[in-house]
């Protein structure tokens, strides 16, 4: 009897053995095996040809491309998207506009506020993006890797802070080796982290400022009003837990003038240097007296999602009317002003004059500087000092834009008493817009 106790106990002692070590090993040896999947997942259909990255940046908190992809057959061509995956359980693709040129297939984002949201993706250590072909004569989509041929470096992004948290983005080109192959990648990870110091979620411009007054009626003057509000809007924004930058305040208001926008401490200087992602920027209008109401100004090419919010909401709260200005309109309240051809002709006329180069200015350039400057490449960004009245703009050329809204409150000589007796009302409106927006 026991004998069979004792081989019961030894049998029972090398069975909780061999699970010990199934378990040891399964734990440890695992991840590889599934790193393995992941390459195998990843590189065992990429195609060998690449496809060349010309333009990479963030707006907002969306991620944007645009590049080339040669010898595409034009009848053999259905579409392109942007494929993400982190090669386990997670993929998703992003429309872009593409067109073939000499069989050479130009891709771009569609908006450039929408498409990949970048604060809407999870933690990850590693996700690989890559241009994905629709072909006729193809069942199976085709992929191809991203080559950086671009003169943009990497990106170093930070989400909005939510619930007292943010996160730190990567977005970078590296090289993976798979069965003797060497491939470039555009990746993006994602880790936990404390906002940076001189990093911000928002950054909020009063217009004019110091000897710049913009409009008068009266003792009251654009400049202070709109410094007003953005302190109101400043306060109500922390309030509910974002970080948030002035482009001015009250120390420093009496050293602006009507062009040091671009110097060291200019309003367009500070706001670049924040990394924030959106800017609203405050201005009064001028007008005749057939004139009024209230219009917010939007970026080109952009989703204008956010600032129909914006308007709706100020509507709602406020007794202002929408404007009753046909010009640029897009829909109610919100105006896109880009250059056009007659303006564009009179700054070359301008350049002429004064001995520059005329600015490479289009049809599809933002008209207003407060929006155009802060996009950096978004929004075609030109200040660079050749017009000597001008300092040239640090952050034009920069591949991490600023999504910047231009709030006319409404007409000085039709609307001061509204704007200067409602704006709690404003304030309340465009602060619940942002977080409704909020990714």
């Amino acid at each position: 009897m026991l004998k069979k106790v004792v081989k019961i106990v030894l049998r029972v002692i090398v069975l909780l053995g061999v699970l010990a070590t199934v378990i040891f090993v399964s734990k440890y040896e695992s991840p590889k095996f599934k790193q393995g999947k992941i390459d195998e997942k990843l590189f065992e259909t990429l195609q060998s040809k690449e496809a060349q990255i010309t333009e990479f940046f963030t707006y907002g908190t969306s991620f944007n491309v645009s590049g080339k992809l040669p010898n595409v057959n034009k009848d053999n061509f259905e579409g392109a998207k942007l494929f993400i995956t982190d090669g386990k359980d997670y993929e998703s693709t992003y429309k872009l506009n593409s067109e073939i040129i000499d069989e050479n297939l130009f891709f771009s984002s569609n908006e450039i506020n929408s498409g990949l949201i970048l604060d809407e993706l999870e933690n990850k250590e590693c996700y690989y993006l890559f241009l994905r072909l629709s072909l006729n004569n193809s069942v199976e989509p085709r992929y191809y890797t991203f080559v950086n041929s671009s003169e943009y470096k990497d990106i170093e992004y930070y989400t909005i802070t939510k619930d007292n948290q943010n996160r730190k983005i990567d977005i970078k080109f590296l090289e993976r080796t798979y069965k003797s192959e060497t491939y470039n990648c555009l990746t993006i990870s994602i880790e936990e982290t404390e906002l940076p110091e001189n990093v911000y979620d928002i950054v909020i411009d009063a217009g004019h400022g110091g000897k710049d007054s913009g409009e008068r009626k009266g003792s009251d003057t654009e400049a202070d009003i709109t410094l007003e509000y953005a302190e109101l809007l400043k306060y109500s924004l922390e309030e509910k837990g974002l970080k948030v930058k002035l482009t001015r305040d009250s120390i420093n208001t009496e050293n602006y003038t009507y062009t040091n926008m671009y110097d060291m401490n200019g309003r367009i200087t500070v706001a670049g240097e924040t990394k924030a992602k959106y800017m609203m920027s405050f201005h009064i209008n001028n007008g005749d007296n057939s004139l009024k109401g209230l219009e917010i100004y939007a970026p080109c090419k952009s989703d204008l999602k956010l600032a129909e919010s914006i308007a709706n909401k100020i509507k709602e709260r406020s007794s202002i009317e929408f404007s009753n200005n046909k010009s640029f309109k897009k829909s109610d309240g919100v105006y896109v002003k880009n250059f056009t051809p007659n303006v564009i002709k009179e700054y070359e006329n301008t350049a002429n004059k004064k001995g520059y180069e005329p600015y490479p200015l289009t049809i599809d350039t933002p008209f207003s500087y407060t929006i155009r400057e802060v996009g950096g490449i978004a929004t075609n960004a030109y200040v660079d000092g050749r017009n000597k009245d001008y300092s040239s703009n640090r952050h034009r050329n920069s591949n991490q834009g600023i999504e910047c809204y231009q709030i006319e409150l409404g007409y000085i000589k039709t609307d001061l008493e509204i704007i200067k007796n409602e704006k709690e009302q404003y304030i309340q409106a465009i602060t619940d817009a942002i977080f409704e927006n909020r990714n």
